[in-house]
């Protein structure tokens, strides 16, 4: 985690291990963990960090303003932290949902038949999801607009419109991912490009080029995050607590958040760690023979594990070109 570090929301606690997803807000920030627990840290002087007992069965999360969200194995919401609008206040049937989004002021909640379920501050229309509420597979907010993603690509927009961020640039279509910052919006196309838009005062709507390659994508307050199918991070807009300077190596991410003036990556294995130890040594030499061989050769022994990571080349393939890659990173090489 880097950028604005005030409240220790880029101290992330120790053991920094078996992360699977990230949640980046105001000034606190949420890690959950393979094991179905959420580990929260920085700003808690309304408790958006006291996950609530029992921290178990955690499948997602989201980082609000003041609150947290996250979503349980059973289809439940809990939500703790600031409740001055109703951000937690989760209407009933608390059932079925499937993914959930953290604003400003208020909460996102997909349900299962790809319906929204939104709630608290409305003072800006942001709960109030536009008809047909179907066909949504994907859900983001902002400080106070709100975003959904349908399944033909489209992007559906609410809220408020104050700098355009409600404005999906033509064409709305072959969209795969969205996201949401204070003032701006961000979506990722099918062909690996970002379409942003809003407020770009310090430059978060401005995509660096080349803008390809992009697999995953996060709006903090006045920066964007992205990631490219390479595993590194690119950063752009507002700069001024450094959460646009990823720290080096930025290799092997496998996921990004942002929260308002910070930002946070979760790592994978890095390449060539074939019995994912998390270090790239000669223990890795049987797994590796077994990728070249092929995924049905190598999952019965490392079921746990990628056997793309053996793609040491990073040309999209397991193959004889990855064999002196990875003969150079046994012997120390680039």
């Amino acid at each position: 985690a880097w950028g604005y570090n005030r409240y220790g929301q880029c101290d992330v606690p120790p053991p920094n291990t078996d992360f699977v997803a990230l949640g980046g807000g105001g000034e606190h920030s949420l890690g959950l963990k393979a094991d179905g627990s959420i580990v929260a840290w920085g700003w808690n002087d309304y408790g958006p960090c006291d996950v609530p007992s029992p921290n178990t069965d955690f499948v997602a999360l989201a980082a609000g303003g003041l609150h947290s969200l996250g979503v349980k194995a059973d289809g439940s919401i809990v939500v703790w932290g600031y409740n001055g609008d109703g951000q937690r206040n989760v209407p009933a049937p608390n059932t079925d949902f499937v993914a959930l989004a953290a604003g400003g002021e208020h909460s996102l909640g997909l349900k299962a038949d790809a319906s929204i379920v939104a709630w608290g501050n409305n003072g800006s229309s942001q709960c109030d999801v536009p008809p047909p509420n179907t066909d949504f597979v994907a859900v983001a907010e902002g400080a106070a607009h709100s975003l959904g993603l349908k399944a033909d690509g489209s992007i559906v927009a609410w809220g408020d419109n104050s700098y355009g961020q409600r404005d999906v640039p033509a064409p709305n279509t072959d969209f795969v991912a969205v996201a949401g910052g204070a003032g701006h919006s961000l979506g990722l196309k099918a062909d690996g490009s970002i379409v942003a838009w809003g407020w770009t005062y310090y430059g978060q709507c401005d995509v660096p080029a080349p803008n390809t390659d992009f697999v995953a994508i996060a709006g903090g307050g006045y920066h964007s995050l992205s990631l490219k199918a390479d595993g590194s991070v690119v950063a752009w807009g507002s700069n001024g607590h450094g959460q646009c300077d990823v720290p080096a190596p930025n290799t092997d991410f496998v996921a990004v958040a942002a929260g308002e003036n910070h930002s946070l990556g979760l790592k994978g294995y890095p390449r060539g760690d074939l019995n994912c130890d998390g270090v790239v040594n000669g223990f890795d030499t049987d797994g590796f023979v077994l990728a070249l061989q092929g995924p049905d050769y190598y999952y019965p022994q490392y079921p746990d594990c990628d056997h793309m990571l053996a793609d040491i080349s990073r040309d999209g393939e397991v193959n004889g070109f990855d064999i002196d890659a990875f003969v150079e990173l046994l012997i120390g090489g680039p």
